[in-house]
């Protein structure tokens, strides 16, 4: 997993306000996946309650201005009833900036889709996170921007704009991005898999998958009629939410199910592979 030193608290001449300090602290403790108690503590001194609905937001500042950029997403944010200002974290990392917006007090994931795209120069790639909950989710939040943002390397078709989370699973989890491998688990694998032991959908994604998605190829893998492949294929699509014989997402599915297999086969642990 890629460090987040560009998170960390910036060491300049220039004197920085404690508030803006111990924003950058928090900020780099949760990209770090440090969201502890004494974590918690710091986010409760910026106005943060315990518990909190987020998401996160990414993208490259217009001109490069990373100062009008951050001022920028911080005054389009609507401020409470009170007139304070809305919870907002915000980091620096290689030349992005990714902020961590609260959507469950006056603001919503659409308000701060928009926000996004109001701030962010619309020409480079713009992220959007889905919501979290609490420190832990804040920090599954900011890490899966950063991650998306060194995912976007591998990419070899366009990301749409802006990009959701979810687009880059498969580059994620092979950068050991332990969300998006279990949401492929998860969502996809398992999914596809059920309870059923007799169920041949998960059978035939994967035969589909290595006949290059041609119907009569796999129909005669399995010995069954074309029309019996195209309608678990469109089974597996209503199940898990992906098209089994759309280009991209067959590598989401080839991905999802090699993980699966590699966790079936107790090959797999907490961070990484096991030793055979």
């Amino acid at each position: 997993m890629p460090t987040i030193a560009d998170s960390k608290a910036p060491r300049s001449p220039r004197p920085v306000d404690a508030r803006s300090l111990l924003e950058s602290i928090v900020f780099a403790c949760l990209a770090e996946s440090t969201d502890d108690e004494r974590v918690v503590s710091l986010m409760h001194m910026l106005g943060w309650p315990a518990q909190f609905v987020c998401c996160g937001i990414a993208g490259t500042p217009p001109s490069r201005d990373i100062a009008a950029c951050e001022a920028s997403i911080r005054n389009h944010l609507p401020t409470h009833a009170d007139g304070t200002p809305q919870d907002c974290l915000i980091g620096k990392h290689d030349g992005h900036l990714v902020a961590l917006v609260r959507v469950d007090d006056g603001t919503n994931p659409d308000e701060v889709a928009q926000i996004a795209e109001t701030c962010f120069d619309g020409h480079e790639p713009i992220y959007l996170g889905p919501t979290r909950q609490n420190a832990d989710g804040a920090s599954r939040a900011i890490r899966a921007a950063i991650n998306a943002l060194f995912a976007l390397k591998a990419r070899t078709r366009e990301v749409p704009q802006p990009m959701r989370c979810e687009d880059l699973l498969p580059e994620r989890a092979l950068m050991g991005d332990e969300d998006a491998r279990d949401e492929l688990i998860t969502s996809i694998y398992q999914a596809l898999k059920g309870d059923n032991p007799n169920d041949p959908t998960l059978q035939t994604v994967s035969i589909s998958l290595g006949s290059v998605a041609s119907l009569d190829a796999t129909a005669r893998t399995l010995s069954v009629h074309p029309n019996t492949v195209r309608y678990r294929l469109k089974r597996a699509t209503e199940i898990c939410g992906w098209d089994a014989t759309d280009t991209r997402e067959t590598y989401v599915f080839s991905t999802a199910i090699t993980l699966g297999r590699l966790c079936d086969a107790g090959l797999w642990r907490d961070n990484g592979f096991q030793q055979v």
